[in-house]
């Protein structure tokens, strides 16, 4: 996949085929979305540490206490 939209669509298709409620799909999109855009590169380049730098943003910048 090469951009971010391909990514997010794909996201979208497999959460329907797994039957998940629209809820969980505007969550989980809307989530996957502020992740991509966080991280400002294509996808391809992304790994954990890509992950593990926006979970430390969430906490420290935006004061989220992420649940276990």
């Amino acid at each position: 996949m090469d951009n971010n939209e391909q990514v997010l669509s794909r996201l979208r298709e497999d959460i329907l085929l797994r039957g998940l409620s629209k809820n969980t799909l505007d969550s989980y999109t809307l989530n996957a979305r502020i992740f991509l855009t966080y991280c400002n590169r294509p996808v391809h380049e992304l790994d954990v540490e890509d992950i593990r730098k926006f979970l430390q943003y969430l906490i420290h910048e935006k004061n989220l206490h992420l649940e276990p």
